[in-house]
């Protein structure tokens, strides 16, 4: 029995029936054919992700679900909904477990599918609206501590009576979307998507509907509204508050500079136009097979793919998600905080990652436990710089790792570290030689700070 991590849960003023016991189920709950799972009364604990696939139905009626990672390499915890397949929450609670060390779950919910919501206070941090999936949100809330988005780019969406953390809007390609003055914390008597995109090749409607004030402060969270929008797009947004704006780059060459949070910004790539907007969040970059630098600029959420070569100078990186990535990332002056992960094998994420990184980069205490990583190599790329006692560089060193002798030359000595999920966070000796004598030694990780800079013992 573990009701001492389920919490007492009121659903929009009424109290649930009393609940039997929990039920714990481990691994991936997949359920498919023409199966109806229905799920009842019940406090029940998920660990692993939930795959509803072919014509099956899962069915959650006046019962709390709480899902846990199980042995799932990302933060997200995935709930899958396939195309002719159904998701029906009544009276229900979905939520994340949050364990008492390490990194918790971030509830999605993927959808092709159908997904009802009746009824229901839920901490879904995403819903994911895609292909021709059918949602339909009535008198029910979708908010998460930093969560309860709303993202929509395909299908057909109704939410009547209802309350969202953040609603994300895709800008299809080809598709033309002109609007000023957007802000969060608006409530929408009767708002349709074709108000703003009228070409635009989904449905989403909204009636009656609160999306809640943006006052999480910077950083990759949820809340009131974001926008993702195709290159090939016509887009102009201006005098608005966004949380976040994600720009896609493919197959170019492209420099960005002064992408900063809390004072109006403007961004024009291709034919779009982001005129005094502020960026509350992220600023979200996709890069794909491209050759990009970034300049002066914060709170990047950085999605970078293909052989990209992508260049940060005097800048901060708040998020990164490489996906089936095999470039190289350089930095110059730059921070990385908050979160990251490097994945490979899984189909909704990535396939793989294998890529290098060197450069001048601080990465911050927090990601030897945000960073999630598994089936992926990184080579890092480490430049040292000795000083003797009298400040003077150290050249012609001699770098031994691990009992392998490497000799450079010149003032700027540099060695390499390939690292995997099973090795990033392992000290590695390092000892440091000018001619034969030993001046130096240290130790250093993955998240290493570099240049290293060290004075000869």
């Amino acid at each position: 029995m573990i009701f001492c991590i389920f919490p007492i849960v009121i659903i929009l003023g009424c109290i649930s029936p009393p609940l039997k016991d929990d039920v714990v189920h481990t691994g991936d709950l997949i359920i498919r054919g023409d199966e109806k799972m229905v799920i009842e009364v019940t406090q029940y604990f998920q660990q692993g992700n939930v795959y509803i696939e072919d014509e099956a139905e899962l069915v959650l009626k006046n019962t709390q679900f709480m899902l846990g990672r199980g042995d799932v390499p990302t933060i997200h915890t995935y709930i899958f909904v396939g195309e002719n397949a159904t998701l029906t929450i009544q009276h229900s609670t979905i939520f994340p477990y949050e364990p008492k060390y390490g990194m918790g779950a971030l509830v999605v919910v993927r959808t092709s599918g159908k997904v009802n919501i009746t009824d229901s206070n839920t901490s879904i941090h995403l819903l994911e609206v895609i292909d021709n999936g059918m949602v339909t949100i009535t008198n029910s809330e979708m908010v998460f501590d930093i969560g309860g988005l709303l993202q929509v780019s395909g299908g057909s969406t109704h939410v009547v009576d209802s309350t969202l953390g953040a609603l994300g809007v895709y800008v299809p390609a080809h598709s033309h979307v002109n609007v000023h003055g957007v802000k969060s914390g608006m409530y929408l008597e009767s708002w349709d998507i074709h108000d703003i995109i009228p070409d635009v090749n989904y449905d989403l409607v909204l009636e009656r509907t609160h999306i809640l004030e943006d006052n999480l402060g910077p950083g990759p969270y949820e809340r009131g509204w974001i926008f993702f929008i195709d290159p090939q797009a016509h887009a102009r947004i201006a005098d608005s508050e966004l949380r976040k704006v994600f720009i896609d780059v493919l197959n170019e060459e492209i420099n960005l500079d002064n992408l900063n949070l809390g004072v109006p910004s403007d961004l024009a790539y291709q034919d779009i136009e982001l005129e005094n907007i502020t960026i509350t969040g992220q600023w979200g970059i996709c890069v794909t097979d491209s050759e990009m630098t970034i300049r002066n600029s914060e709170y990047l959420f950085i999605q970078i793919s293909g052989h990209s070569e992508l260049t940060m100078i005097d800048s901060h990186m708040v998020e990164f998600i490489p996906r089936d990535f095999y470039g190289t990332i350089v930095f110059e002056n730059c921070t990385w905080t908050n979160a990251g992960e490097i994945i490979g094998g899984e189909p909704y994420h990535s396939m793989g990652n294998d890529f290098t990184i060197r450069g001048s980069l601080i990465i911050s205490p927090e990601l030897r436990v945000h960073l999630q990583w598994r089936n992926a190599q990184v080579r890092r790329v480490y430049e040292i710089f000795i000083l003797d006692r009298n400040g003077q560089p150290v050249k012609d060193i001699t770098i031994v790792i691990d009992g392998e002798s490497f000799v450079t030359e010149g003032g700027k000595p540099e060695f390499t570290l390939d690292f995997d999920e099973k090795n990033y966070g392992e000290p590695i000796l390092i000892e440091i030689y000018k001619e034969g004598k030993g001046i130096a030694t240290f130790q250093v990780d993955f998240f290493t700070e570099t240049p290293i800079r060290i004075t000869e013992n």
